[in-house]
């Protein structure tokens, strides 16, 4: 019954369950996965544990619309949901900084 194009979740938990952003890739209906576009709160705290710079927070957070146009492209590129393409990729980077981190230890 959604007539929409795109869902675009603007808070954490849009979709009513696990599966659905596949059954919206099946309508050629874009999903932009909620803890994407809505990371901008987490860059801010993030920022403030360095002390809080309103410059900083805003260049990081303007990497949002990067990071979820590379998610459209993984998405494609994989053939999968851009739920499925967000979790690879944050995986991705979790990963790279854990082996990181081992570097610098």
């Amino acid at each position: 019954m959604l007539g929409a194009r795109i869902v675009c979740g603007a808070a954490n938990n849009q979709l009513a369950h696990p599966g659905v952003e596949k059954d919206l890739a099946d309508r050629n209906v874009l999903y932009a996965p909620d803890y994407v576009v809505n990371s901008g709160g987490v860059i801010q705290v993030a920022d403030e544990i360095a002390g809080f710079d309103f410059e900083r927070a805003k260049a990081r957070a303007s990497g949002i619309h990067d990071t979820t146009r590379k998610i459209f492209a993984l998405a494609a590129d994989e053939g999968v949901p851009p739920a499925a393409a967000a979790d690879r990729l944050a995986e991705r980077r979790m990963s790279e900084i854990g082996r990181l981190r081992g570097i610098l230890v």
